[in-house]
């Protein structure tokens, strides 16, 4: 094998490696990670880096008290990437979204983050 030919086949196994253990990854939120609102949220969004089951992916929104303001099961957005839910009204104060996210290759993934509501 000449030099090419080894530089091809590895940059082709390295390339199937990354699409064979592709996850769904947070690309973008909204509300975003650490923003201050001044009005509250009807629903939370989150973009994902793959498409989703939407069946087995979750999003919950608590305050620091740990009372839950989303309203049950999330759903799909514009698109197979984007997980939705809606949340009740939210007093001023301190919210974590915790997401649990199942992509159509069923890799599992999972995170969390935070936003506040001005008063």
């Amino acid at each position: 094998m000449n030099r090419r030919t080894i530089v091809f086949a590895a940059t082709a196994l390295i390339a199937s490696a990354d699409g064979a253990s592709a996850h769904a990854r947070l690309r973008s939120a909204s509300p975003a990670a650490g923003e201050r609102l001044s009005a509250a949220p009807k629903e939370v969004s989150i973009v994902f880096s793959e498409a989703l089951e939407p069946k087995f992916s979750t999003i919950d929104v608590h305050n620091a008290a740990g009372i839950r303001f989303d309203t049950g099961a999330a759903r799909s957005g514009v698109d197979a990437k984007t997980l939705v839910v809606a949340v009740k009204p939210l007093p001023p104060g301190d919210y974590t979204v915790v997401w649990h996210a199942t992509s159509i290759d069923t890799h599992k993934t999972e995170g969390s983050y935070s936003f506040m509501l001005l008063g």
